[in-house]
């Protein structure tokens, strides 16, 4: 389980997160940075090279974990270097769940998103244009010359309501 002193800089850190996000459009080097580094200062201090490693562990397999939707240009690298912060806060497992309940949330958030700015035939034009590209070419239309401009998503909100709801299923015994 994760010291109080983690949990309290994780949760300051997603609410900066999410703030710059859903104002800006961005979440910035400084604020991810600083979030990974505390995470490897208070684990390195709790528990001296375990800890290091578990961060270290942690960081890769939250960077990992969004490393496709950046590389094909779903996502911005702000969201991909938050979640390895928080991996480096929480650890391997413990950001694996998180980023369950945050893609969970995120697939509930770009419908809403999508319903609201088109209309869920639109939607649905969308999804059924992209697999059929797949199903034809085997590849994924991530320009705006193949597919229409999607609405943005602040995705540093849907990453942060994901890691309370791991941290609060852990905290109960749940998970």
């Amino acid at each position: 389980m994760s010291s109080p002193l983690l949990l309290s800089g994780l949760a300051l850190g997603l609410v900066v997160a999410a703030v710059t996000d859903v104002r800006e459009g961005r979440i910035p080097n400084w604020l991810t940075f600083s979030l990974a580094a505390f995470g490897f200062g208070v684990q390195s201090w709790e528990h001296g090279w375990e800890g290091f490693l578990f961060s270290l562990g942690g960081l890769g397999v939250g960077l990992a974990c969004l490393m496709f939707f950046y590389i094909k240009g779903g996502m911005g690298a702000g969201d991909v270097k938050l979640l390895g912060a928080i991996g480096a806060i929480l650890g391997p497992g413990q950001v694996v769940i998180a980023f369950a309940f945050a893609a969970m949330l995120g697939g509930l958030y770009s419908l809403a998103l999508m319903s609201n700015q088109g209309g869920l035939r639109q939607a649905w034009d969308r999804v059924f244009l992209l697999l059929s590209t797949l199903k034809v070419t085997r590849t994924l239309p991530v320009s705006g010359d193949q597919i229409p401009a999607e609405p943005k998503l602040r995705y540093a909100l849907v990453l942060g309501l994901g890691t309370v709801i791991a941290q609060t299923l852990f905290y109960y015994g749940v998970w």
